[in-house]
C-alpha cells in the first residue's frame, strides 16, 4: 500500500507542476483517468489531504489552496527551478515511476550505469543534516594506499555520473573545502563531532566561477571566447556549458560564445570533446594550452608503434 500511495504522491507533484492551479474536482477527474489509479477508486478527500500532508513531511513540497477560486497548486516552486535538490529528486522519482510503468520497454529505454558510490551518498547528506563530521578512508587515484580522513561536509556536487563530496579535513590548514569523490570511498561512517559550515558559506557561490569539479588554489575567472562553427554552436545553444555562457555573434557557418569561469582542467578538456568544430579565441595562454594538448595529442598517434 506504501509504494501505491508514494506512487500517488509523484503523479499528484507531476500533475499540478505541469496543469498548473486545479480544483480539486479537476485532480479527482484526473485521477479517475490515470495510469497510476489502478483500482480505479475515486480519490478521497480525506486521502488527498493526506497525501498533501505526507509530500510536504517527505519532498519539503507545500501544496495550498488559494481561496480566491478554490484552486491547489505547487507553493514554493522557486525549489524546483531546474538546478535544486528538489528539482533534482522529482525528476529522478518521476523517470523511474514512468519506467516502472513500462515495464515492456525495459530493454528500450537505456541508462548509462553510474559508478558515483549511491550507498555513501545516503551517509553524507544525512551527516550534512544533522551537522555531523565525517569519518572517511579514502583513496584516490593518486594514492599509494588508502587514507583515513576527519571531514568536515559543506556541499555535495554531481558531475559527469560520479558524486563529489566537498569536504574540509579537520584540523588542516587549507581554507575551504576540497573535493572528494564518492567512489574513491572505501568506508565512511557519521561521527559524533558537530560541524556546522560557515555562516556565509553558500554552495551556489562557491561553484558559480567553477567548472566541474576540480579546483587548484590561486586559480581565478576570466573571461573566455569560444568559436563554434554552426553544428557545434547547435549543441552549445542547446545545452550549454556553464551558467555565464551568452553568444556575442551568430553568423551562418559559425557562432562566437563568451564564458566568465576558471578556465580548469574540466573545462579544456570539455572543450576537446567538440574536436575542431571549437576554437579559443581568448585568453591567448588559454589558446596556447589547448593547441599544446592538441598537438601533444597528435605526436602520440604519429609516434606510438603498435
Amino acid at each position: 500500500m506504501a509504494k501505491n500511495y508514494f506512487k500517488s504522491y509523484i503523479w499528484l507533484l507531476e500533475t499540478l507542476r505541469s496543469r498548473g492551479p486545479l480544483t480539486l474536482s479537476e485532480i479527482k477527474d484526473l485521477w479517475m483517468g490515470s495510469s497510476v489509479n489502478d483500482e480505479g477508486k475515486e480519490l478521497a478527500t480525506r486521502t488527498f489531504a493526506n497525501h498533501v500532508s505526507s509530500i510536504a513531511d517527505i519532498f519539503g513540497i507545500d501544496i495550498v489552496c488559494d481561496r480566491r477560486d478554490n484552486t491547489y497548486r505547487i507553493d514554493n516552486t522557486d525549489e524546483l527551478d531546474g538546478s535544486g535538490i528538489r528539482e533534482w529528486m522529482m525528476e529522478a522519482l518521476s523517470l523511474n515511476n514512468l519506467i516502472n510503468e513500462s515495464a515492456g520497454l525495459r530493454d528500450r529505454i537505456l541508462f548509462e550505469a553510474e559508478p558515483s558510490a549511491h550507498r555513501f551518498l545516503t551517509v553524507v547528506i544525512r551527516a550534512m543534516k544533522e551537522g555531523r563530521m565525517l569519518r572517511v578512508n579514502y583513496r584516490g587515484f593518486d594514492m599509494a594506499a588508502p587514507q583515513d580522513f576527519l571531514l568536515e561536509p559543506y556541499c555535495v556536487k554531481e558531475y559527469k555520473r560520479r558524486w563529489h563530496l566537498f569536504a574540509h579535513e579537520h584540523g588542516a590548514d587549507y581554507e575551504g573545502p576540497h573535493n572528494f569523490a564518492l567512489d574513491r570511498i572505501i568506508d565512511a561512517e557519521m561521527s559524533s563531532e558537530p560541524f556546522t559550515p560557515p555562516k556565509d558559506f553558500d554552495g551556489r557561490d562557491f561553484f558559480s566561477n567553477r567548472y566541474g569539479v576540480r579546483q587548484y588554489d590561486g586559480e581565478v575567472p576570466e573571461m573566455i571566447r569560444i568559436r563554434a562553427s554552426a553544428l557545434q554552436a547547435g549543441f552549445l545553444r542547446s545545452l550549454p556549458l556553464h551558467r555565464s555562457q551568452e553568444e556575442e555573434i551568430r553568423e551562418k557557418d559559425y557562432s562566437v560564445f563568451r564564458y566568465h569561469l576558471i578556465p580548469n582542467w574540466d573545462f579544456r578538456h570539455d572543450l576537446l570533446y567538440f574536436g575542431a568544430g571549437v576554437e579559443v579565441l581568448e585568453p591567448s595562454h588559454l589558446r596556447e594550452e589547448m593547441a599544446h594538448e592538441a598537438g601533444t595529442m597528435k605526436l602520440n598517434y604519429e609516434n606510438t608503434t603498435r
